[in-house]
C-alpha cells in the first residue's frame, strides 16, 4: 500500500496509520472482524507503536513507545 512517494511526503502519523488499516481494515467493511490490538516498529524513531483497531466501526488509535513522537485517534 506504501510506496517511496508516499513515504517521502506523508508524516510519520499517517504512514503508521497507513499500515495499521492495510494489515485490519480490508474491504468490503473497512473494519476487523473483532477488535485488533498489536504494535508495528515506529516509522519517525525506531520504537513501538501500541494500536487498536475497533471492530464496530472501523477506527484506529496509536502511540509510540517514545516520549513526544506519534499518536493519533481517528
Amino acid at each position: 500500500m506504501t510506496t517511496p512517494g508516499f513515504g517521502a511526503i506523508s508524516s510519520a502519523v499517517a504512514r503508521a496509520m497507513s499500515e495499521v488499516r492495510s494489515q485490519h481494515c480490508k474491504p468490503p467493511t473497512y473494519r476487523p472482524a473483532e477488535t485488533q490490538r498489536g504494535s508495528i516498529r515506529c516509522p519517525k524513531c525506531g520504537g513501538l507503536v501500541t494500536y487498536t483497531a475497533s471492530a464496530i466501526d472501523g477506527r484506529t488509535s496509536g502511540h509510540c513507545s517514545s516520549s513526544g513522537c506519534i499518536k493519533w485517534t481517528d
